[in-house]
């Protein structure tokens, strides 16, 4: 299987991410973990100081004030966000909304993308329904034309960062076709029913549920030529970023339970000493090592213009494995520490309460196998397979 190289710019930032984590999210994850809430102005600094150190924008191009990182790259520096939990990690690979750039218009653009590169709005995209998550298809939500407006109804769940956002990016039915719609926040018509509490709370952002009732916006929000299938390339990059933080999650267990074994006495002699305990870590690396290669390869291949459905597949197979292999990771972090682990105070507590959601959002591991054994089955195994590694960081 092919891995590409991660270039030095990247390899520059993820160096300057690693330290930016130790010194500012660190210290603001056990904040949280001691007090059980977010304090919003400090994460906000920690946010503004991350942009202030050139975190924003990586995927966005050149002329808009962003970096243009391939994917590999993108995916090498998303490994560090996983190393940070309650979701500050983010604050150190900060994609803007590239898919929605490359769909609208430039009037579009001026306004409802170009102010989120700068900082000073956000948005959220309102795609999974009551009875369709991770089948685009399934959806309900619907637009019907009156004028020069559209009418928008339906219920939208799981909106992430909806509470923090200026507008939602909500995924319709308009006349036969799914259609996205540029929805701001308050519209008459759109209303937030619930902001739910999760297994990963406290988290820097909520998972809003919004209704759109009669919710009517101009001919100007609606976003010409994109719909179901710019969705669907949505899920994908989040399914591929999903995979590298799972990485980088496993990776900072990893070592953290590689430095308490070495540490921690039982018996007259440290426990690392122990088989029991050398097998825990070796599984756990080893398990790390195939995921990063599946991932880095999905990216690898997706730099390189392979067939979207086959990218589709390996992205598919990196986010399943790499998302199970970080739960046992956590699993094996919180036996290795004991009681230890058990506290909110531990890293590995958090973490096994949080990277369960990876298992779950952007396509659960369920919809990843079907997506698999569906292009397997049309196209056989060599499609998936390429050549042998050939260069890595």
């Amino acid at each position: 299987m092919e891995v590409g190289q991660v270039s030095a710019r990247a390899q520059a930032i993820k160096a300057r991410a690693v330290q930016f984590i130790a010194d500012e999210l660190w210290p603001l994850e056990a904040e949280i973990a001691a007090s059980g809430v977010v304090d919003r102005a400090k994460v906000d600094a920690a946010r503004a100081k991350a942009r202030a150190a050139g975190f924003a924008n990586l995927n966005m191009p050149e002329r808009y004030g962003g970096l243009d990182l391939p994917m590999l790259d993108l995916v090498a520096i998303e490994e560090e966000s996983g190393k940070a939990t309650n979701g500050l990690g983010f604050f150190v690979a900060d994609r803007g909304p590239r898919e929605l750039l490359d769909a609208v218009t430039p009037e579009q653009a001026e306004r409802w993308v170009l102010p989120v590169v700068r900082g000073e709005m956000s948005e959220a995209w309102a795609i999974t329904e009551p009875g369709a998550g991770s089948d685009v298809m399934g959806i309900h939500a619907s637009a019907e034309r009156d004028g020069d407006d559209w009418v928008l109804n339906g219920e939208k769940w799981f909106v992430t960062g909806g509470d923090r956002a200026n507008y939602y990016i909500v995924l319709a039915w308009a006349d036969g076709e799914q259609t996205l719609f540029i929805v701001e926040k308050g519209t008459p018509g759109l209303e937030v029913l619930r902001e739910p509490h999760f297994m990963h709370d406290p988290y820097i952002v909520k998972h809003q549920e919004v209704r759109l009732t009669n919710c009517r916006v101009p001919d100007a929000n609606r976003v010409p030529g994109a719909g179901g299938d710019d969705a669907k390339r949505w899920f994908s990059l989040e399914r591929i970023m999903i995979a590298a933080r799972c990485c980088g999650a496993a990776e900072r267990l990893l070592d953290l339970g590689r430095d308490w074994a070495i540490q921690r006495e039982a018996f007259g002699h440290p426990i690392a000493n122990y088989q029991g305990i050398q097998f825990m870590l070796a599984d756990s690396l080893t398990e790390l090592a195939a995921a990063r290669l599946l991932t880095w390869h999905a990216a690898t291949s997706w730099d390189r213009g392979d067939d979207p459905k086959i990218v589709h597949g390996k992205v598919a197979m990196a986010k399943l494995f790499a998302s199970e292999m970080a739960n046992r990771v956590a699993d094996r972090s919180v036996q290795l520490f004991g009681g230890r682990g058990y506290m909110t105070e531990n890293p590995a507590e958090r973490y096994y309460r949080e990277l369960r959601v990876d298992r779950i959002w952007e396509g659960t591991s369920e919809i990843q196998r079907s997506i698999i054994a569906r292009g397997l089955l049309k196209r056989g195994a060599a499609a998936y397979l390429d050549n042998a590694v050939r260069a890595r960081v």
